[in-house]
């Protein structure tokens, strides 16, 4: 049992941010398809713009993430508009795209290091307070992260689902042509679309970051738990990816707890969702057989 409330407790709070960062993500691959390896770095920027905001107008923790997720979400914005946008329009292969998001998340990583340097940097924080939940001592800091990345999974969720701004985003995904007949105006919710998706990826950084540490491999080292989560969940939507992230976040930290190593826990868990996408694949084979 108190294996149990070790593995929800600390998968839940430490692995929050990373199911926020995977909603985002999510909302870009579900609307254009394009798997864009850059959003590590939106990440990793997040996190970056916070630390600066901090540190250079004297700012609470809390009181920065509104101008962190507007930066993230600005940011998101320019990359698709001066460079996915133009790549598509120019009829660019899905492959050939990959490749562009690969090459800008280089750039965008090498950048960070050429203004912020190759040292890992430490929020000036005061020390969190600790709290029990379940028997299990949680810092604040992850506390209060969870309660917000909750309230901002749902938040995206009822957006999605809800709202008509959400209606036209999955007209848009299912059929882009469609949405066009319909009156829908692709640009506008596209850039709608990513500017969330940055935001949300920005805030996950930041929460990442306040957590640990910030380095300019802070994302790229979280982007492969993404992926796998997105490549499984989506095929249910928002909520798909919303359940797989945390059912993943839990079960990895109830195998690194029984094998005391966080690396072969993360290996069994790729393992783990490599076979289920090709389960998966053929299962969608067998019925498109059918």
């Amino acid at each position: 049992m108190d294996l149990v409330a070790e593995s929800v407790v600390i998968g839940l709070v430490e692995q929050a941010p990373l199911v926020l960062a995977a909603i985002g993500f999510a909302l870009i691959y579900r609307l254009t398809g394009l798997i864009n390896v850059a959003y590590a770095e939106t990440l990793t920027l997040g996190a970056y713009f916070a630390i600066w905001l901090s540190q250079t107008f004297d700012l609470d923790f809390y009181a920065v993430l509104v101008p962190t997720a507007i930066l993230s979400g600005l940011l998101s914005v320019a990359t698709y508009l001066l460079i996915f946008r133009p790549a598509k329009r120019r009829d660019v292969g899905v492959l050939e795209m990959i490749i562009i998001s690969f090459g800008l998340s280089i750039v965008l990583r090498h950048g960070l290091q050429f203004v912020f340097g190759y040292p890992t940097i430490f929020f000036d924080v005061p020390p969190p307070d600790t709290v029990m939940v379940l028997g299990v001592g949680v810092t604040s800091f992850r506390l209060v992260a969870l309660v917000t990345v909750a309230l901002l999974a749902l938040l995206l969720y009822l957006f999605i689902q809800r709202t008509d701004y959400g209606l036209q985003v999955r007209a848009l995904a299912s059929d882009e042509r469609l949405a066009q007949v319909s009156g829908i105006r692709p640009l506008v919710v596209t850039v709608m679309i990513w500017f969330i998706a940055g935001t949300a990826g920005g805030l996950a950084g930041a929460f990442l970051g306040v957590g640990s540490s910030v380095s300019p491999l802070l994302g790229w080292r979280q982007f492969l738990f993404i992926l796998m989560v997105v490549l499984v969940g989506v095929r249910w939507g928002i909520g798909g990816v919303i359940v797989v992230g945390v059912a993943a976040a839990i079960a990895l930290t109830a195998m690194a707890l029984t094998v005391d190593q966080i690396l072969y826990a993360q290996l069994i868990l790729i393992v783990a969702f490599v076979i289920l996408l090709k389960w998966r694949g053929r299962r969608l084979t067998e019925t498109a057989k059918v």
